[in-house]
């Protein structure tokens, strides 16, 4: 009796502290997914460029690691009046793009270039539920979407 009351009061304080850190109730697999893709970069890592996050995910939110996403920017002119790959597309333009790591093409609309041929961009399409929200794609994975209207 007094063990299962030890018990108890163990799982109690484990609810308590899951509430408190605000950690969803999810699959392990679930769980170990959202832990390996979200802590790749921390702290100091996150200051070198090289190692900032490529993927943007809605649990990044309001957290260091997607203010390190949205953060970057670069001194290059681009869009409309620039040339070469900073000139290939402008903020808002409408793109097919080939979603990190694999060989799927979503569309996705223009957020900003980032220098050195990347840019940032945020899917539009019908995404699985655990793909990224935002990514950052080469301009040689991206091109416009052309619109066809029957003609």
């Amino acid at each position: 009796m007094p063990g299962q009351l030890a018990l108890r009061g163990c799982l109690y304080l484990l609810v308590i502290v899951l509430l408190h850190r605000g950690l969803p109730f999810c699959s392990w697999s679930t769980a170990s997914a959202v832990h390996r893709r979200t802590l790749r970069c921390r702290g100091s890592e996150a200051e070198s460029e090289k190692n900032w996050p490529r993927m943007y995910y809605q649990e990044n939110r309001g957290t260091p690691l997607g203010k390190a996403f949205w953060g970057r920017s670069t001194t290059e002119k681009w869009g409309e009046f620039a040339e070469g790959d900073p000139g290939k597309f402008d903020k808002d333009d409408l793109v097919e793009a080939k979603y990190p790591g694999t060989d799927d093409w979503y569309c996705a609309q223009v957020m900003k270039y980032i220098g050195e041929g990347d840019w940032i961009i945020q899917w539009m399409d019908d995404m699985p539920d655990d793909a990224a929200k935002a990514s950052v794609v080469p301009t040689k994975e991206m091109k416009h979407v052309k619109l066809n209207f029957g003609r």
